[in-house]
C-alpha cells in the first residue's frame, strides 16, 4: 500500500511539474493566438492582458514570464485589422502589373515587398485578391471585398 501511494504522488508531483513548466515558458497570447507572433506592437488584446495577470497573481515568476513572452512575441497586441484600408490614403496609388497566370499569394508577397521596402507575408487564410480593370477601381473593389466576405476568408481570382 505504501509503495503505491508513493507512486502516485510521485507521479501527480511529476504532472504538477511539467504543467508548471508549460506554463512558465509560454505566454496566454503565445497559446490561444499563436498566429499573432512576430506582429507589431499596437493596442492591447485585454483578454490575453487579463489571463496574464491572473498568472501574475496566483504564480509571480510564471506571470512575470508570460508577460515577457507575450511582449516579446507580439501575441499580446490585437491583430492590425484592415490596416490602411479604413479611408482612402492621401498617398497616391502605384500601379504594380502581374500577369494573371503568374498571379498567386507569393507573386502578390514579392511585388507588395518590393514596392514597400519590407519583407510582407499574407497568411493563407486572411487575404483576398481581385483583378482591377482600372487603378481607379481599387477603393471599390477593397469595400466590395470587406463588406461581403467574412472575416478570415481569403480568394485569389485571376
Amino acid at each position: 500500500m505504501a509503495v503505491s501511494l508513493r507512486f502516485l504522488y510521485r507521479r501527480r508531483f511529476l504532472l504538477a511539474g511539467a504543467g508548471f513548466c508549460a506554463s512558465v515558458l509560454t505566454g496566454c497570447g503565445t497559446v490561444l493566438h499563436p498566429e499573432r507572433c512576430g506582429q507589431p506592437a499596437g493596442s492591447l488584446d485585454w483578454k490575453i492582458v487579463g489571463l496574464n495577470a491572473l498568472g501574475l497573481i496566483l504564480f509571480f515568476i510564471p506571470g512575470v514570464i508570460a508577460f515577457a513572452v507575450d511582449f516579446y512575441t507580439g501575441a499580446i497586441y490585437l491583430p492590425p485589422c484592415e490596416m490602411g484600408l479604413s479611408s482612402q490614403s492621401d498617398q497616391p496609388l502605384v500601379v504594380r502589373h502581374v500577369p494573371r497566370e503568374e498571379m498567386s499569394r507569393s507573386q502578390i508577397e514579392t511585388v507588395v515587398s518590393s514596392h514597400a521596402g519590407q519583407p510582407i507575408a499574407l497568411a493563407e487564410s486572411n487575404f483576398s485578391s481581385q483583378p482591377l480593370n482600372s487603378i481607379d477601381d481599387f477603393w471599390q473593389k477593397v469595400h466590395d471585398l470587406t463588406d461581403h466576405q467574412p472575416v478570415g476568408h481569403s480568394s485569389v481570382s485571376g
